[in-house]
């Protein structure tokens, strides 16, 4: 058997290292998606434990939407990069790897009509193979899992690993792939996105249409690599913005509902960064959301004029002097902001009095000993402003606003696509977020936030620092004739 190298791009190789049970990999045409697959099935069966006879037996289904597309992409690269190991049985419709001490089973499905369905549904696997699953029902994910991980068994042995893994260009925004993509991710799922092909970090430039001359040249050799850039150069010309979009520069499409809030202004890879400590010398300002889910965002304004979105302290179902005390206080109270001035900029509605109570809720703040104030306004096309105002800006060729990925996930989500217009019965967009429906439980961080921003943004600087760094003033001496 001859030999053959295989060197994963930086995104693949980290996927293939990944041990999550669903794996998805993510970007442009062209970027060695598919390989990267391919090889990860063939380095699975071949550190598959062997069973009492001394063969590593796996079986994997390659699934992705109809035969065609089977035929023409996925299964004629197997044939080709494993040409010497692999051999396709039409009658079976099975591709055998048998070599060595292997015995591997790759069986391409695809889900043209029930019979296909009930085939993948009903199969013994040791794990499965999604090609583009964005064109296939992201409901089918479970089912393919729950046949994963039951071959081999008996004395054929068991599984040494098992799970699913996914290829795919980038869905539009708001589908169901973007929701367990960008928005809520479930915890056994991890997705690896490809840099565009038009960036500078672009994978796998060295192997597009590469001519005779250039072929010859090192990798790295920026004569290849140009060369190879050529080819989304003329993708990026010729074909539409939306599609561009998603599979050059591999970003989420359009939304067509067109009903995320933040979808033309929020940029997850620009706005959104591994890690921010706050700074020194300046004030935490606290977006408050009160109501019985009392969500709290902490903000900071650096000496560059940045608003520092640094964490969430979540609340459910819980009353909000409860909220400060057993959520917001201790969170202040952690090293991370311990001894940093601070001030909680609430809703405006807030200065209403309970009439039970006769107590406003920025009452119940300062009776907590925090210091609160109504925000500038509680309507919602200002505050919304005022959020976009930070996400269009930019500060010493950066953004103007940074997330912490730490700290504030469900604040992310959120301004990914999760806060979105509400809609009526008959479809038509509602000029107000969503407050009711799939979107409500995405509103109390991204209110809190309007409420810092606002403050931020309008001005409320000044005031915040007067009101946290008041002068103190020296008593006057006693005159000595006051003590006779």
């Amino acid at each position: 058997m001859s030999h053959t190298d295989y060197t994963a791009p930086p995104t693949c190789a980290a996927f293939m290292k990944s041990e999550s049970f669903f794996r998805g990999i993510a970007g442009p045409v062209g970027s060695g998606k598919t390989t990267a697959c391919l090889w990860e099935l063939f380095r699975r069966a071949v550190e598959q434990h062997p069973a009492e006879d001394g063969l590593r037996y796996t079986r994997f289904a390659i699934v992705r939407q109809t035969l065609t597309q089977l035929k023409g992409t996925v299964l004629k690269d197997i044939l080709s990069w494993l040409k010497e190991v692999a051999e396709f049985k039409v009658s079976e419709s099975t591709v055998y790897l048998n070599f060595g001490d292997v015995r591997s089973e790759w069986v391409p499905i695809p889900l043209e009509n029930p019979e296909d369905q009930k085939r993948l549904l009903s199969s013994q696997l040791t794990g499965a193979w999604m090609s583009e699953c964005i064109e296939m029902d992201v409901d089918l994910v479970p089912s393919i899992a729950g046949r994963c991980g039951r071959y081999p068994s008996g004395k054929l042995g068991n599984p040494t690993w098992y799970g699913i893994i996914a290829d795919t260009n980038f869905p539009a925004e708001g589908s169901d792939w973007h929701k367990y993509m960008e928005i809520e991710p479930p915890s056994d799922w991890t997705w690896f996105k490809q840099p565009g092909g038009l960036t500078l970090e672009a994978e796998n430039l060295p192997y597009l249409v590469q001519t005779e001359e250039t072929i010859k040249l090192a990798v790295n050799d920026p004569r290849r690599i140009a060369q190879g850039r050529k080819y989304y150069e003329r993708l990026a010309t010729s074909k539409s913005p939306d599609w561009v979009r998603r599979y050059v520069h591999a970003q989420y499409g359009d939304d067509p509902t067109g009903t995320a809030v933040f979808r033309e202004t929020f940029k997850m890879s620009w706005h959104v960064v591994d890690a921010i400590e706050p700074v020194v010398g300046h004030p935490l300002i606290i977006g408050q959301d009160f109501g019985r889910d009392p969500w709290s965002i902490i903000t900071q304004l650096d000496h560059k004029g940045r608003l520092l979105v640094l964490g969430e302290v979540p609340a459910d179902d819980v009353g909000l002097l409860l909220h400060l005390n057993m959520g917001l206080r201790p969170a202040l109270m952690s090293t991370r902001y311990f001894g940093r001035p601070f001030v909680i900029i609430g809703d405006p509605a807030g200065i209403q009095r309970s009439s039970i109570y006769e107590e406003t809720t920025f009452d119940v703040c300062k009776r907590a000993g925090f210091m609160a104030y109504p925000g500038a306004t509680n309507d919602i096309e200002p505050r919304i402003r005022a959020v976009e105002g930070y996400l269009l800006g930019s500060r010493d060729g950066g953004p103007a606003i940074l997330f912490d990925r730490r700290y504030c996930p469900k604040l992310i989500r959120a301004m990914a696509g999760g806060y979105r217009y509400g809609k009526t019965k008959a479809g038509v967009r509602k000029p107000t977020p969503d407050k009711t429906g799939a979107g409500a439980e995405y509103t109390h961080p991204v209110d809190a936030l309007q409420y810092a921003a606002g403050a931020a943004h309008g001005g409320m600087q000044n005031m915040i620092m007067s009101k946290l760094h008041r002068p103190i003033t020296a008593r006057k001496p006693v005159p000595t004739g006051g003590w006779t």
